[in-house]
């Protein structure tokens, strides 16, 4: 008898352990593999007071249209910013007779220019971004502009455009309204620009002189606790549910679950994704547009905050990223004093990639599926040194003769963010030339090193 009552408690205190590790085992399944059965959801819950700080309007989220002015041979970067120039043709011009030109009469783009104003567009979000900013009785029949030329011929105002399908389109520009048009064609003598033509008819401009550069420094100010962050998560993408479960798959990793949706936080990276697993049933009317994916955002964390904007962080637009299985991915890149930020890409959550220096949202066309995130705050930039960028012709060369040239679609100048997980936190942005190659951003002379890759999606 004295054996048997000493052991019960030994047999209580096993079968307690063993129910706690199944119940573990049991709440890891369902966050990676749980699949609903049932009803999707209808439509994204949102708070009931959101910080207005963070919010933004779409015509508020920076679109980065390069603009360049043409003077007889040579071309310079405007004076003027994409957002002003828009402004004042849309004040100025109405545009009439604006249509595709026949087969045997198409110029090249740049026949017979002298003096003119071209927009490079990024990849166009809306097929009626040009009848947006310039009014006028004409239909684009869907077609997307890439680029636009306004241009002075025997003294008339004309436009040009080339569209998604390489097609050229012209009309003639009516002069209406007050606006300054003198403006649109003030050139920055010291920025001579080169046109570069990649191989799949894309087309942007670089400086000539690479130009030197600040090598910046700060501190992550956020908070990385994982409980904070649950906090936050919770009453951002859970508000009012009862349902939510806390899952901690990981001592740097915090996650939550209704069943149907997950939130998760890794604070080594301190970076968060969520995910809506639901199987959408509902059809809209029109597919999910900029307004809709802002908006979204806007209910779900908001932007950058007020400080770390006045140091020049700010989250812009960069590019829609077609997706595999019908899901689209809409990118919003970190820019510093108005560079766009790129990054090594760093194992998350399920072995999952993330771009420290992207907000990304993924939707179906109906429904947002997910929004991955880095929560970068700064509250002082520090500038710590200077780097001399190599010239136009010696970055292009570099690409040429390494055989890479033809995979890259795209040249940007940008910042390098590195960022430090040790308790300090602190981020280094170092400048650099930046290629799109085969679908990814890297340096130009470092293809060998660097780790950038498409993000993988991370739906089931």
């Amino acid at each position: 008898m004295k054996r048997f009552t000493i052991a019960k408690p030994e047999l209580w205190k096993s079968f307690i352990l063993l129910t706690l590790i199944v119940t573990s085992i049991v709440q890891t399944i369902i966050l990676w593999d749980y699949h609903p059965t049932y009803q999707a959801v209808q439509s994204e819950t949102q708070l009931t007071t959101v910080d207005e700080s963070l919010q933004r309007r779409a015509n508020q989220v920076i679109i980065p249209t390069q603009a360049v002015v043409h003077d007889n041979n040579a071309v310079f970067a405007s004076k003027n910013t994409p957002k002003q120039l828009m402004r004042v043709i849309r004040d100025s011009f109405e545009a009439s007779e604006f249509k595709p030109l026949a087969v045997k009469n198409v110029p090249s783009f740049y026949t017979d220019i002298n003096e003119g104003l071209e927009l490079i567009l990024p990849e166009a979000y809306y097929a009626d971004t040009l009848s947006y900013m310039l009014p006028g009785t004409y239909s684009l029949s869907g077609k997307i502009p890439q680029r636009i030329l306004i241009y002075m011929d025997e003294n008339a105002f004309n436009i040009r455009a080339i569209m998604s399908d390489q097609s050229i389109w012209e009309g003639k520009l009516t002069k209406v309204g007050n606006g300054d048009v003198n403006s649109l064609f003030l050139k920055n003598s010291s920025r001579t620009m080169k046109r570069v033509t990649y191989t799949d008819e894309r087309v942007n401009y670089i400086p000539v002189i690479g130009p030197e550069m600040n090598e910046l420094f700060a501190y992550d100010v956020s908070s990385i606790q994982i409980d904070t962050r649950l906090d936050w998560m919770r009453d951002t993408f859970f508000p009012g549910d009862p349902n939510v479960q806390e899952v901690d798959p990981a001592s740097s990793i915090g996650a939550l679950t209704n069943g149907v949706s997950v939130g998760e936080y890794d604070a080594t990276l301190n970076a968060s994704r969520y995910r809506n697993l639901s199987r959408n049933s509902t059809e809209r009317d029109t597919a999910l547009g900029l307004d809709s994916i802002v908006e979204f955002v806007n209910f779900h964390g908001g932007w950058v905050d007020e400080a770390s904007e006045n140091q020049g962080l700010s989250l812009r637009f960069d590019a829609i990223t077609p997706a595999n299985k019908g899901f689209e991915t809409t990118v919003f890149r970190f820019h510093v004093k108005g560079y766009p930020v790129f990054s090594q890409r760093e194992a998350f959550i399920n072995n999952d990639a993330i771009d420290l220096s992207t907000l990304r949202v993924e939707n179906d066309g109906a429904q947002v599926r997910s929004i991955t995130r880095h929560h970068l705050e700064i509250d002082r930039l520090i500038t710590v040194g200077t780097t001399q960028l190599a010239n136009a012709n010696e970055v292009l060369s570099t690409l040429i003769n390494s055989g890479r040239f033809e995979n890259v679609t795209e040249i940007r100048i940008g910042y390098e963010i590195e960022y430090n997980e040790d308790t300090s936190r602190y981020v280094t942005f170092s400048p650099n030339w930046f290629v799109r190659e085969a679908g990814r951003w890297v340096p130009y002379n470092q293809a060998d090193g660097w780790t950038e890759r498409m993000m993988y999606r991370g739906l089931e």
